[in-house]
Formats: structure tokens, C-alpha cells, sequence
């Protein structure tokens, strides 16, 4: 598949004056590509959801479109761009992939959570089997651990649900008691899952097997420009999106600020309004740049 590549578009100057950026920069990212249009060369509209696979696959919600696409990166060429189209889910916002490839999707419409075989054919609904009480569960984001467990963040009952690979509920984690609203969950490959609230800036962390959870470091308004949105966690550091003010910050497993990464702007290797990132096994990063209509790949340098 071809990569369009933008030549000039108007860009935006985000200012940081007032951020206090001291740490050493020990994680950076450096621009790799940037994807714009599927295998037909047809474009993609505002995606909001990325996930990340095993042999460079990563697979795209390309939320404007109302439908998932297909792509590979390998030897710093991105190829593919095959469309999932299924009426289960019309509006795709997030995206998981399992150790199996299978696919995971939350539409932003209906807030429900697809599960899809590695195919992309439709297999079943989430159906939260055990879940305790109250019955409505409204997930406004989720993640999934490499031994496949899906942690969803329920926003009706502020809490983090735990279920199996099977779907079956194994606990929860409410919401600690001062925190603003929850709007990520990720979780690290030794089983820790973080807890992101965005109206007061700050982070939580749950070990595995614990039953709440506990701050992680202070306050993030030093770092931070507008509310983040979103967030992963790759080989001990934490990373939260800032979709407003278009950049990344790097923070240690301890919530340590590490460092800023990008800038807003339309041109290759800044974002507008990013959204869901992901990161391989080769420390590749993947970004849906949601406002600029396009996935952004980086070299995260450690």
C-alpha cells in the first residue's frame, strides 16, 4: 500500500511556558511514517482507536468511517489497510487485540465491547457473566493483559471490572473515593492496573490482586496543558495522552515525570486531538492522530 504523505497543512503552536519541563528526557519518540488512506486509497475520517499485535499488525478504528482496517508495519513500510466493516459496531472508539489476535472493540455509540475472531468476524457481545450488582455497566474504555483477562472501566459504577479470558467476572476495583472521573484504564505486563482520572490530573495504580486502589505520584498540572484522555503502559513507564493539548507525557511506574513528547500541528510528526496509542514488542508506536485523519508511527527510544 501507498503512504500519502502531507507536503503542508496548517499547523498550530502549542505553547509550554508555563509547564515545568525539567526532567531529563530519558523516553523519546522519532518519527517513522504516517498511514492516510486504506488499500482501496481510500481515506481515513477521524479514527479514534489503535491496537497493537504481534508481527507488526496493528489495527485501526477509523471511527468517522464507522469501520475497523487491517495493517502491517515491517522494515519501516506499512502495508494492507484490508476493511472490517461489521453493523455490530458502528462507531468503533478503542481497540484491543488478545495474544490470540483477536479483536476487541468498544463502540462509542452503543458502549459496548465486540469480540471478533482474528478474522474480524464477528464472534459475540461482552456479556459481563457474574458481574455484581448494579446491572447497567456503561465501559467507557478497556484494556487486556498479555494472559488475555479485560479490564473494563465502568463509568456508571465507577469502578474497574476484571474478567477472564472467558469473559467471567474475577473482581472489582472501585473508584477511590476523591477521584474526579475516570476516563483510562491500562494495565503492565506484571499484572499492575492504572487507573487515569482526568478532571483532577492525577493517577492510581492497583497491584495484581489487590482490591483498590492506592495514588500513583502527585498532582500531573505541572505536565499537563488541558485534560488527558488516555493512556497505556509499556517496560515501566506510563504514558497519558493529552488529546487537548496534543502531546505525550512519559511518566515512571512510580507516576515520576520522565518527560514531554510532541507538539500540536498538522505536519508529519505532530498531532491534532490524538486519541488511543499502542506499542509493540519492538518498542514501535503506533498513534491515532484523530483531527490530522491519520496513524502516526514512532521509535520510542528509551
Amino acid at each position: 500500500m501507498k503512504t500519502v504523505s502531507v507536503a503542508c497543512l496548517v499547523a498550530a503552536t502549542l505553547v509550554l511556558g508555563h509547564l515545568r519541563l525539567t526532567a531529563a528526557e530519558t523516553v523519546r519518540f522519532r518519527y517513522l511514517a504516517s498511514v492516510y488512506v486504506d488499500d482501496k486509497e481510500a481515506g481515513l475520517n477521524r479514527p479514534e482507536g489503535i491496537a497493537c499485535g504481534g508481527g507488526g499488525q496493528f489495527v485501526v478504528g477509523d471511527t468517522g468511517n464507522g469501520r475497523l482496517l487491517r495493517f502491517t508495519y515491517r522494515d519501516k513500510t506499512v502495508s494492507g489497510g484490508s476493511e472490517i466493516r461489521i453493523p455490530q459496531v458502528p462507531a468503533p472508539s478503542r481497540v484491543q487485540l488478545n495474544s490470540k489476535g483477536e479483536i476487541y472493540v468498544l463502540d462509542g455509540k452503543q458502549r459496548r465491547i465486540a469480540h471478533l475472531g482474528p478474522d474480524g468476524g464477528f464472534k459475540a457481545v461482552l456479556a459481563f457473566d457474574g458481574v455484581p450488582p448494579p446491572a447497567t455497566i456503561v465501559p467507557k474504555s478497556f484494556t487486556i493483559d498479555p494472559a488475555d483477562n479485560i479490564y473494563v472501566l465502568d463509568v456508571f459504577s465507577a469502578r474497574v471490572l476484571a474478567l477472564n479470558a472467558q469473559g467471567k467476572f474475577q473482581r472489582a476495583l472501585a473508584f477511590p473515593g476523591d477521584a474526579g472521573f475516570g476516563s483510562d484504564v491500562a494495565v503492565d505486563p506484571a499484572g499492575t492496573i492504572f487507573l487515569l482520572d482526568s478532571i483532577k490530573r492525577r493517577m492510581f495504580s492497583a497491584e495484581k490482586d489487590a482490591d483498590a486502589f492506592v495514588p500513583l505520584g502527585g498532582d500531573l498540572s505541572a505536565w499537563l496543558v488541558t485534560l488527558p484522555s488516555y493512556m497505556t503502559a509499556s517496560k515501566g513507564v506510563v504514558f497519558v495522552v493529552e488529546g487537548g493539548g496534543s502531546g505525550i507525557v512519559a511518566l515512571g511506574r512510580d507516576g515520576s515525570f520522565l518527560s514531554r513528547q510532541l507538539t500540536m500541528g498538522g505536519e508529519e510528526g505532530s498531532l491534532n486531538h490524538p486519541s488511543q496509542m499502542c506499542i509493540n514488542d519492538k518498542d514501535e508506536v503506533f498513534i491515532a492522530d484523530r483531527d490530522n485523519s491519520r496513524i502516526q508511527v514512532f521509535q520510542l527510544i528509551r
